[in-house]
Formats: C-alpha cells, sequence, structure tokens
C-alpha cells in the first residue's frame, strides 16, 4: 500500500490546517523528526512506513486536547512501538533530535480531571 507524503513545506502547511493551534515550530519539528522516521523506513531500518497521516493524527490529537502535551500524542500513536525497546529508542531519539520535547519512558497514564 502507498503511503501518504508530503515534502516539509506542505506537510507544515497541512497540518497547520488540522492544528491552528499547534505552534508553527512544533509543526516544524514534528515534521522533520517524521522526515527521519520515513527515511529510516525507506531504508529498511524500520518495518512501519511512517507517513504524514501518523503525522496528522498527532496534530489532531495536540488541537483536540491541548492539556495532554506532545508526550500523550506522540504515545496515542505510536504507541505499537513501545513493544521494541531498541526501536522506541531510536524513535525517541529522533523526535529528541529535532527538538520536540518527547518523554523517554513510555506514557501509561494520563492525570485524570
Amino acid at each position: 500500500s502507498s503511503t501518504m507524503q508530503l515534502p516539509p513545506r506542505e506537510a507544515v502547511v497541512s497540518t497547520q490546517s488540522t492544528g491552528p493551534n499547534v505552534s508553527e515550530q512544533l509543526l516544524g519539528q514534528l515534521v522533520r523528526a517524521f522526515g527521519e522516521l520515513r527515511a529510516m523506513s525507506d531504508s529498511g531500518t524500520f518495518l512501519y512506513p511512517y507517513s504524514t497521516r501518523e503525522l496528522v493524527n498527532i496534530v489532531k490529537h495536540l488541537q483536540a486536547y491541548p492539556e495532554d502535551g506532545v508526550t500523550a500524542a506522540l504515545c496515542n500513536v505510536l504507541d505499537f512501538e513501545q513493544q521494541d525497546g531498541d526501536i522506541w529508542d531510536t524513535i525517541v531519539s529522533i523526535f529528541h533530535k529535532n527538538g520536540v520535547p518527547f518523554g523517554a519512558k513510555p506514557v501509561t497514564d494520563i492525570a485524570q480531571r
């Protein structure tokens, strides 16, 4: 199956319409991180083909539940990767390298209101 991929600038513009309250800086950081994840998938490092679809889902989460924060939004979409510690560590390091404040430990519970 084909994956939805946009060039970085178009991906930022696309995600801005999905998450108008999410900062452009964070959107750019997420786009760059997902670009790296896609490149690693294309090279065979990851089996899962990360695409703009996952990025859009993260931005939708941040828009709808801003109080959850970035880590919860990322875990909501990337949760299945937590099963493989090496892959998880690589994913976390990619987000950190791109300036995304992503927690190193999986989020198992979110504060209840």
